[in-house]
């Protein structure tokens, strides 16, 4: 009898540990009261009636488990499912956010809010990213903005062919002939450049760089990185942390990339 009991403590106690309880979130959105909702493992989608909303929260789940598949974060779990408004086209896109007119979509408040186009799946890998790398690594992602963007455009790359195509030209015109020194690219902010040739080549030399260290090194090492990110340590040391035997500085990934990406 008391083998049987402490069996079945063990299995109480087993049982309770997978579960993950997760706060309770609103489907529908008050913002935007005539619009309907889908929801699914890490998503609420809300959107009006006339949208596939199947549709697009698969491609949700999709990127989701593609930026997983790259970062390893899989013992990772949000605390709230991610609100994606989508609206019907740009117009209406424009009038009830008052965003300006070049803005493909945006993150406030953890909600990504965007409008059917071309660029649609592009602009939800990118966005996804940002949502998961922020509440992942917490305040300490606004000091890597360029891993942060990095990663987003890689995501957004794959998503589509003809990003990644442009980002590619970007690349082998600008980046090859004159690469941003990393010390550089480290202090750019994109919202305080006027040139967007200029964070056009800071996105296309920090995506490759981001897909190098994953393509070269594997991703269980690449979420060894952003868990030391995460535990505050400095970059030089979150990256030998995780690269004891390749990159185990700043500087050494510089020098690395430079040789196999570059040329020099």
């Amino acid at each position: 009898m008391k083998k049987l009991i402490i069996i079945s403590l063990l299995c109480f106690c087993s049982c309770s540990n997978v579960e993950v309880i997760r706060p309770t979130t609103e489907l529908f959105y008050s913002k935007y009261p005539d619009y309907v909702y889908m929801e699914s493992a890490h998503f609420i989608i809300n959107a009006p009636s006339d949208i596939d909303l199947k549709y697009y929260s698969s491609l949700a789940e999709r990127f989701y488990y593609n930026i997983m598949m790259d970062t390893n974060l899989f013992s990772f779990v949000p605390a709230h499912p991610y609100r994606i408004i989508i609206h019907k086209d740009k117009n209406t896109f424009l009038t009830r956010t008052g965003s300006f007119d070049w803005s493909g979509g945006f993150i406030k408040d953890n909600i990504i809010e965007t409008y059917i186009s071309p660029t649609i799946d592009s602009t939800l890998a990118h966005e996804i990213t940002h949502l998961i790398l922020n509440e992942f690594i917490g305040e300490n992602i606004y000091f890597y903005s360029w891993l942060s963007e990095g990663l987003a455009t890689y995501e957004e790359r794959k998503a589509s062919s003809d990003v990644d195509i442009e980002y590619e030209n970007i690349f082998r015109t600008k980046v090859i002939p004159s690469p941003y020194r990393f010390t550089n690219l480290i202090s750019f902010i994109p919202k305080k450049e006027t040139s967007n040739d200029d964070v056009k080549k800071y996105y296309a030399e920090s995506s490759d760089i981001i897909k190098f260290m994953i393509s070269r090194e594997g991703s269980f090492k690449f979420y060894i990185f952003l868990d030391g990110l995460k535990r505050n340590l400095s970059l030089d040391n979150a990256l030998k942390n995780a690269y004891p035997t390749s990159f185990t500085s700043v500087s050494t990934l510089e020098s690395i990339w430079l040789r196999e990406r570059i040329g020099i």
